[in-house]
């Protein structure tokens, strides 16, 4: 069976590297060999969520995990090679420029394509990440694993085998485990397995949200480990939109909309003790998805690239009305649709394209981030649904099985019946309300917002402070706006993260 030796844990520091490549290597910043995150099933392996790098006789070589899920952004300037697992830390140190195409699609997208972020010249690795250097020159590569059609049944019985088999990977482990619980099925399958593993759950927790979310989450997760007799802490609704978002925006590197909520999650971890946080990332979008719908799928194999993105991406004439300032974040109709179908056309050759696609440009990048940066607080996170063995055989999935929207449950309920009488989360019970001091608060924030927002074209400038302000009279208005100007924050912070500067890439 596995042991702890199974599992190879590094550290969770923000780093830097910068590397002068010419005339031989020369690290001007930063250690010299280190490992983050986590390595599964020895050294020799590229399995886990890590990064590990050395620089030894010359010769420095970097090697991140096989699906790039541990974030890695690198650049290149001059004769200089910059990397490291925080974008915000690049742009408060050097002199970047704001890569509008690239924002105008996050901004439609709610996720970056490709290798694209926020700046210009810089990279995210779309795959697992090489880099080496010495005196023969620079080479970096990103590659994804190359997809493999299985023989293997694709049953429920399969699917839990596999699963039972990744997070037994711990057995031995000496570390705290958590389980963040919601009233989803990929949290309870973690929750469930690892009992039934006798691994030591020390603790699972649920955080309750704001309406219009519902916070059925808080009900089912109590019921669920009270069964178990797994300690349950409910953690309270953040109430700070403002602060919170610009915070998430920050440790997430700017790659993704969602996850605000979860800085009270991060804050709360910060205080137990540094263990192992057991995510549900990925279950969702690999087994069986809500976003990943058999009409994309249709579209895509019709070629009808034009349906497939308005799908993906709906015309939004308030988003237009309101970027008239600034046209350079209006990506047109026509380059829209063929970035998307460059990207899409990437994934051809699996099973259903547009659930990869949606893996590997808005899971991993835009979901994944806040696991590693906001949510586990001082612990690491473990994914069980990306180790490599289940990983695959979610990734190729038959269509029926996918779309069925069953399979994930019935693995559930066949592995664990006695349970199968607790409900998912079906968005019944109310969220909280936002507390009328809060209210106040988060309306003045996000009325200075609108005044600094050079994109807002003048007439709706006037409209938004308006509607801001009626904002915080309607009951729940105050989150439904925040919301709704979320890419007013995101830019404003942008725009302030590029000054002021220590120094350009090209300085030694």
């Amino acid at each position: 069976m596995a042991t702890a030796s199974d599992i190879r844990l590094g550290t969770q520091a923000d780093f830097m590297l910068r590397l002068r490549c010419q005339p031989q290597p020369e690290l001007l910043e930063g250690a010299a060999a280190g490992f983050v995150g986590y390595q599964l099933d020895g050294e020799a392996s590229d399995d886990g969520a890590f990064v590990r790098w050395s620089l030894q006789q010359g010769r420095f070589e970097l090697s991140g995990d096989r699906l790039g899920l541990y974030p890695l952004y690198y650049c290149q300037m001059d004769s200089q090679l910059v990397i490291s697992n925080s974008l915000a830390l690049l742009a408060e140190r050097f002199q970047l420029e704001t890569d509008s195409e690239a924002v105008g699609l996050f901004l439609r997208l709610g996720f970056y394509l490709g290798s694209d972020t926020a700046f210009l010249g810089v990279k995210r690795a779309e795959g697992k990440l090489t880099v080496r250097l010495d005196d023969t020159g620079l080479t970096i590569e990103s590659r994804r694993p190359e997809f493999k059609r299985m023989l293997q049944p694709f049953t429920a019985a399969r699917y839990q085998q596999l699963f039972a088999r990744a997070l037994a990977k711990l057995r031995g482990c000496q570390l705290p485990l958590y389980v963040p619980l919601t009233g989803g099925k990929d949290s309870r399958h973690i929750l469930l397995t690892a009992c039934a593993l006798g691994l030591p759950v020390k603790e699972s927790y649920t955080t309750r949200v704001l309406s219009p979310h519902s916070n059925d989450d808080v009900t089912i997760a109590r019921e669920l480990c009270q069964r178990l007799e797994v300690p349950h802490r409910v953690l309270n609704s953040e109430q700070r939109l403002h602060n919170a978002e610009q915070q998430k925006n920050i440790r997430t590197s700017f790659e993704t909309y969602d996850h605000f909520w979860i800085n009270q999650v991060g804050q709360y971890m910060t205080q137990k003790t540094p263990g192992l946080v057991l995510d549900g990332f990925g279950g969702d979008v690999l087994s069986q998805s809500k976003v990943v719908t058999p009409q994309m799928h249709w579209c895509y194999q019709q070629g009808d690239w034009a349906a497939l993105t308005a799908l993906i991406a709906p015309m939004d004439p308030y988003f237009e009305a309101y970027f008239q300032a600034r046209p350079e974040f209006l990506v047109p109709p026509q380059r829209l649709q063929a970035r998307l179908q460059a990207e899409l056309e990437k994934f051809a050759g699996e099973v259903i394209p547009v659930k990869s696609f949606y893996f590997w440009n808005r899971s991993r990048r835009a979901i994944a981030i806040s696991s590693f940066r906001q949510l586990n607080g001082n612990s690491q996170a473990f994914f069980p649904y990306m180790q490599a063995e289940l990983f695959d055989f979610l990734r190729a999935l038959p269509e029926d099985l996918y779309f069925s929207q069953q399979f994930h449950a019935s693995c559930i309920a066949q592995a664990f019946p006695e349970f199968a009488d607790i409900p998912y989360a079906s968005n019944k019970a109310r969220g909280d309300a936002l507390a009328g001091r809060r209210t106040l608060f988060n309306v003045l924030a996000l009325m200075r917002e609108i005044t600094q927002a050079d994109f807002i074209a003048a007439p709706m400038r006037l409209r938004a402070l308006l509607s801001c302000l009626r904002s915080s009279t309607v009951k729940d208005s105050a989150v439904t706006f925040f919301y709704f100007f979320r890419p007013m924050i995101y830019l404003n912070q942008l725009r302030h993260l590029r000054t002021p500067k220590r120094q350009s890439l090209g300085q030694g």
